[in-house]
């Protein structure tokens, strides 16, 4: 009897800590090597426009969508090549930064239930960038947490997010303040 109960408490104590650690687990989506390059973006052509989500409407993406295979890889090209700052390099610069910005954005500020990039710091952080300063603050006694992104600067903004839940949840406090449809090269 003895043997089993402590059995049982072992279990239990297993239980508890996979359930906690799956309340801080991030959903993430998968980001090959290859993510936001031409050959990843015509084999997952679909998601990769989604991804243009902060950079355009939803009318040209449902447009981008809406044309045929054959004309997939012309229709990404022309798209991204508009947005080239330095069309005379063989890169495509702001491409190549969205993207990475979407990556960091997906394996910081990532939720149990949203991807990085469809967060609230997410987004700031692909509209944006890096803030200049984050400072932080940590109310235990109420189990949440705030930050405050400075882009003064920058951008003359402060955005301040707030851990609502206490599982790294955070929610922009101001989106009034957010810059709609914009996305700044730093």
């Amino acid at each position: 009897m003895r043997g089993l109960r402590a059995l049982n408490v072992g279990f239990l104590a297993g239980f508890v800590l996979m359930a906690a650690a799956s309340l801080w687990a991030k959903k993430m989506p998968e980001m090959p090597e290859n993510f936001g390059q031409t050959d990843w973006a015509m084999a997952n052509y679909k998601e990769a426009v989604g991804y243009l989500k902060y950079l355009t409407d939803g009318k040209t993406r449902k447009k981008m969508l809406a044309v045929p295979e054959d004309k997939r890889l012309e229709t990404w090209e022309n798209f991204w090549k508009k947005l080239d700052p330095v069309s005379a390099t063989p890169e495509n610069e702001m491409r190549i930064q969205y993207f990475a910005r979407i990556r960091y954005a997906n394996e910081n500020f990532g939720t149990l239930l949203e991807p990085g990039w469809l967060t609230d710091r997410g987004e700031a952080y692909i509209r944006l960038g890096p803030p200049m300063i984050i400072d932080k603050y940590t109310m235990r006694s109420a189990g949440r947490d705030l930050e405050i992104w400075d882009y003064w600067t920058a951008h003359n903004l402060y955005l301040f997010f707030l851990d609502r839940t206490g599982v790294g949840d955070f929610y922009l406090l101001n989106p009034e303040d957010m810059l709609e449809e914009v996305f700044y090269t730093q």
